[in-house]
């Protein structure tokens, strides 16, 4: 009887349709008759697991073909964005043939409450006489779901995890007298190992069946994928005998392997820092590191830099006013000293050998390298337009790169400590970015890519600091192995020193320092990333000492929508910006209907990325989607009556249109882009796709797909309707490696845009000008640019029949302060005659440092 709860069912169910596998339950239709809701699935002849499970199990052959089948529909299911929630022996299917089916995919999530927030019934909320509902059975159930946390995939393993441990031994890993006292266990306790249970078991699955029921969800296997491979591998040597078992209780050992020796280091470091980490803003330490907190400011505070000898720490930071600049601070003691003080932003200093000099990026005169005495001084320019400098290990070079860092393009390039012409590092790869020095001096280490759009896979390469040859190293596919998450497949390089490359990627909603081991020579990773730190802030720009010190920063990040009342034709603010959303997440990509009454942007304050909708006159806020994937783009219609948003299932970019008010999502397009304004038809939706960037229409009601405009070089960014409809505005990063993004305009003709010789230019190209859009009557541009070193909004009133520039361009809204600062992407904006309402990302942050636990 409840409409956003049917249509919550609906949109699950279609979801879980979507799951065609061998091993997964078929759904084949969901509909309704004769009033009554209903879901047709594949009928499956069999019996299962927990009517085949006997008192003593099952045997061991039957154990890992059955397993084998169960973490690839987990595997297929999870790449899909659908966690199962409630996987137990009673939802596997056991055909005659040993053909498994895993039933109720994604059902469990159907029957949560709606004001549920996508979590599971705490164990302190399950009244005494246990009538609380519970999602999912008790007896498999994941510590994060008894203890009322949000749950993934891992969640999943470690039902799986039990579900193979009773398929072993016959027994349930984790059983008591009452459901209260079984989820006690299931948070606190562990379950005797199965080889203590059943002689013979081999020593591998005994280790499988450990790490899937581990308490901690980052020790857990991070995918089914991965188990699925460790599963195989232990079928495969117990068929051909060469499985090893695990000793008998009592049986000598002759070693203690080296996987038990670091974790009982891991448990002495976690518990000799036990009152340290009551502050729960403190990023943890692992492998023995001792960390201290190096500032305590309220405000940004970033980008540390330790010299060589570890004696001087320099980074960034605004304490002195609104901008950034560079301080310094002995590591022994004593106040920190400000170098800089110009009102642009200064930035990612690094120390020369012998701690004496400083190199960082200021955004002062359209940007640029500089140097400066570590005690003090004048600045010097040393190159125009560069970023992330790095001196050489002997001080004598610096290496920097020039480029959009947020585009993931650009040239490196070296030049003498001393100033003087530099050198573009000649490579055979079109694009490379953010370096840093091998100890020796002789090889530069950099993000690049053979992509020349920038916009395809990326990697760590390594090459000749004369140029030369260089070597793709493989760190992507390590990272993603691993599970952690990076920017488009790969993280910054921050730190190399021997053969270990310190950087920062993420797992779970935290982002941590890591280490990948490098072979000399060859410049191959040789084995997987090993954490540094675990907090549960966002920890990044890693900087090394000669004696392992490691300084970082931990931020907090997030972004939130504001509003700025103007008069939108006229290019004129009235008053300063307010904020809209305090969610606690993000906010981002507002949308907003031309009367200005409904706006529609994303947030993840629920967990992960879903599309809102506020009501603007009563400020009422409302999720319109509550899947387990992540959307990416909402657009509003003009009139207010329908939504258009993209997510991935799988492996597919999905569009579906959402009525609002009324009826459920329908779907628009399988394997279009993301969608960024309607046309002013009403109809027709703009997306982008393809690299190089290009930009089509589809038509809501017919589904016929235009080509509108594309380039065979150039990326095509944020194009937009005029408001007639007649012209289309954008912004093309033609040479944007020397820091220029120019912006264009062009007539539409015949359903297509026309070609590169009738674009008009509107800004000048000689700065990074970016996401242009249109005034409602049509007769001013607005963009974002940096031509005043910060990101700040700017128009430029155009002659309304030609639409060429009329008059120069003037600042409409600025933005100078580095803690609150705009970024292109998410920036949105949503625009009526009176408000203008857009992304505005808030950074705090300080530094920390790291040292080898020796006591000094």
């Amino acid at each position: 009887a409840d409409p956003d709860r049917k249509l919550r069912f609906v949109q699950e169910a279609r979801a879980a349709s979507a799951l065609n596998h061998p091993n997964i339950l078929h759904i084949y239709d969901i509909d309704v008759a004769s009033t009554v809701d209903f879901m047709a699935m594949e009928f499956v002849p069999g019996k299962t697991l927990a009517q085949l499970i006997g008192r003593k199990g099952l045997p061991l052959a039957e154990t890992l073909k059955y397993a084998v089948q169960i973490a690839d529909a987990l595997a297929k299911a999870h790449a899909a964005g659908i966690v199962h929630r409630d996987l137990k022996p009673a939802n596997i299917m056991v055909t005659e043939d040993g053909l498994v089916k895993v039933l109720d995919f994604g059902l469990a999530k159907l029957t949560e409450n709606l004001g549920a927030d996508d979590r599971t019934l705490a164990i302190d909320d399950i009244p005494k006489t246990e009538e609380g509902t519970i999602v999912g059975t008790v007896h498999y159930m994941s510590p994060e779901q008894a203890q009322g946390k949000k749950v993934d995939g891992r969640s999943d393993i470690f039902s799986f995890g039990s579900v193979l441990y009773e398929m072993v031994t016959g027994k349930q890993a984790f059983h008591s007298d009452t459901r209260l006292s079984t989820l006690a266990a299931i948070t606190r306790d562990d379950p005797k190992p199965i080889s203590e249970v059943v002689e013979g078991t081999p020593r591998e699955l005994d280790r499988i069946v450990s790490r899937c029921l581990r308490k901690d969800p980052e020790r857990r296997f991070q995918t089914a994928a991965d188990l699925k491979v460790a599963l195989q591998e232990t079928k495969e040597e117990s068929e051909s005998g060469k499985a090893a078992a695990v000793a008998a209780p009592g049986s000598p050992r002759r070693h203690i392997s080296k996987p038990v020796i670091a974790i009982t280091a891991l448990v002495v470091t976690a518990f000799a820092t036990a009152v340290w980490l009551l502050n729960r803003t403190a990023p943890r330490p692992a492998g023995g590191l001792v960390i201290t907190r190096v500032t305590s400011d309220p405000g940004l505070t970033t980008n540390p830099a330790i010299s060589p000898d570890g004696k001087l720490i320099a980074y960034a930071s605004d304490r002195g006013g609104d901008n950034l600049d560079i301080w310094v601070q002995q590591v022994a003691g004593g106040q920190p000293i400000q170098l800089t003080s110009n009102p642009s932003d200064d930035r990612h200093p690094s120390f020369s050998a012998d701690g004496s000099k400083i190199v960082f990026r200021s955004e002062r005169e359209g940007g640029g390298i500089y140097v400066i005495s570590a005690l003090g001084g004048e600045e010097r320019l040393i190159a125009k337009s560069g970023q992330f400098p790095r001196f050489s290990p002997d001080g004598s070079w610096i290496a920097y790169c020039i480029g959009a860092a947020g585009l993931r393009s650009g040239k490196i390039y070296v030049v003498s400590a001393t100033g003087g012409a530099s050198r573009e590092l000649k490579i055979q790869i079109p694009w490379a970015s953010v370096p840093i020095w091998s100890a020796d001096g002789r090889f530069l280490l950099f993000i690049g890519s053979t992509d020349p759009s920038g916009m395809g896979s990326t990697d760590w390469w390594v090459a000749p600091a004369e140029g030369g040859q260089a070597v793709q190293t493989g760190a992507a596919a390590a990272f993603t192995r691993a599970g952690l998450r990076t920017y488009r497949g790969v993280s910054n390089p921050y730190a190399w020193k021997g053969d270990q490359i310190v950087f920062s990627a993420g797992l779970g909603d935290s982002s941590n320092l890591w280490q990948l081991p490098i072979t000399p020579i060859t410049w191959q990773i040789k084995g997987p990333p090993q954490p540094l730190t675990s907090g549960a802030g966002q920890e990044s720009g890693a900087s090394l000492a000669a004696d392992g010190r490691l300084v970082f920063t931990t931020a907090e990040w997030h972004e939130d929508l504001w509003m700025l009342s103007i008069n939108a034709n006229a290019g004129k603010a009235l008053g300063k910006p307010q904020q809209l959303t305090r969610s606690g997440g993000s906010s981002y990509r507002p949308s907003l209907s031309s009367d200005g009454r409904k706006l529609v942007y994303l947030s993840d304050r629920s967990g992960n990325s879903d599309v809102w909708i506020r009501d603007m006159a009563g400020g009422k806020e409302t999720a319109l989607t509550a899947t387990p994937w992540d959307e990416f783009h909402g657009v509003i219609n003009a009139d207010g009556s329908k939504v258009v948003y993209r997510y991935r299932q799988g492996e597919k970019n999905i569009l579906d249109i959402l009525p609002l008010g009324r009826g459920v999502a329908e779907r628009l397009c399988e394997g279009c882009g993301s969608p960024v304004s309607w046309a002013p038809d009403g109809r027709r939706i703009l997306y982008y796709w393809g690299r190089p960037i290009r930009w089509s229409t589809i038509d809501s009601l017919t589904r016929q797909q235009v080509d509108l405009i594309r380039h065979p070089k150039y990326n095509i960014h944020m194009a937009r309707f005029s408001p007639d409809g007649a012209w289309l505005s954008f912004h093309v990063p033609i040479e944007v490696e020397e820091g220029r993004s120019p912006i264009f305009i062009t007539p539409i003709r015949g359903g297509a845009a026309a070609g590169e010789s009738e674009w008009i230019p509107v800004t000048d190209g000689m700065s990074i000008d970016a996401a242009p859009f249109w005034s409602p009557d049509g007769g001013i541009l607005y963009f974002l640019s940096r031509r005043d070193g910060f990101h700040c909004l700017w128009a430029q009133p155009l002659d309304k029949t030609s639409k060429r520039p009329a008059g120069a361009p003037f600042g409409v809204a600025h933005f100078h302060g580095a803690r609150h600062t705009v970024q292109e992407q998410g920036f949105g904006p949503g625009i009526t005659e009176d408000k203008l309402i857009f992304t505005l990302s808030d950074s705090t942050g300080n530094i920390w440092m790291a040292r080898p636990g020796t006591g000094k």
